[in-house]
């Protein structure tokens, strides 16, 4: 017998999305949603300790009634968009503990988790992190993209130069396949002042840009205005 409080999950889940569209003012219904995720997720784990081990598990474990990875997708961002960080952060860690995170599936939380941390102020942390998360996944650019924000934050140039001659070999060709890494070179150029290669990287970026808006039959307003969103599947955080 399914657990009967997936029925009230539903519930709040469906009040949450009434709350993006603004027709219900309470915004905590987002994290009380959260919090009774994990209650049911412990319970049913009792039960059954093989119950949903990877996030990609949980839907086909509820028969798909819950759509639950959207919304924790939608969840993240709208905590993020609210920029309650501590909030973030807490959420990041308690679903990369939740489950489990094969191959680079856990890169997006982790990436918010570095994020988080330097909202907070604790730069030397999102540094440590980032650390360990490349010396664990040394080719994942999603990864070494997030050193080179943290490692710019608490000054060190040389390991952040290094993860970006990584991955970036031609500072003209920007492609899906390195966006977010010349977007973080572009960042670490200003920093330290380098005006030729941070021209070259915003270069790259406005070029890459308008091939997209041509790709999508877009023009320049139209990519100004355009919900990043709708190129989710095209981004490395999955």
């Amino acid at each position: 017998m399914q657990n009967k409080k997936w029925k009230k999950f539903g519930t709040l889940t469906g009040k949450c999305y009434l709350n993006m569209a603004g027709a219900e003012k309470d915004g905590s219904c987002w994290e009380q949603a959260f919090e009774l995720l994990k209650e049911i997720i412990r319970e049913e784990r009792q039960k059954n300790p093989e119950f949903a081990l990877t996030m990609e598990e949980i839907d086909d474990a509820t028969d798909y009634s819950y759509d639950i990875e959207s919304w924790m997708e939608d969840c993240l961002d709208e905590i993020e968009m609210r920029e309650n960080h501590k909030l973030l952060l807490q959420m990041c860690e308690d679903l990369l503990n939740l489950f489990d995170w094969p191959d680079y599936t856990g890169s997006d939380l982790k990436f918010r988790k570095s994020i988080a941390l330097r909202q907070l102020g604790q730069n030397k942390e999102s540094a440590k992190y980032c650390k360990e998360w490349i010396q664990n996944e040394p080719e994942n650019m999603v990864a070494a993209t997030a050193g080179v924000y943290a490692y710019t934050e608490v000054g060190e140039f040389d390991a952040a130069e290094e993860l970006i001659d990584r991955f970036i070999f031609d500072l003209s060709k920007c492609s899906e396949e390195n966006d977010i890494m010349f977007t973080a070179a572009a960042r670490f150029y200003e920093a330290t002042g380098n005006q030729e290669k941070q021209k070259q990287a915003d270069q790259a970026l406005e070029e890459y840009d308008e091939y997209l808006g041509k790709y999508f039959g877009m023009d320049e307003l139209d990519m100004d205005e355009w919900d990043m969103d709708l190129l989710d599947d095209e981004l490395p955080f999955n």
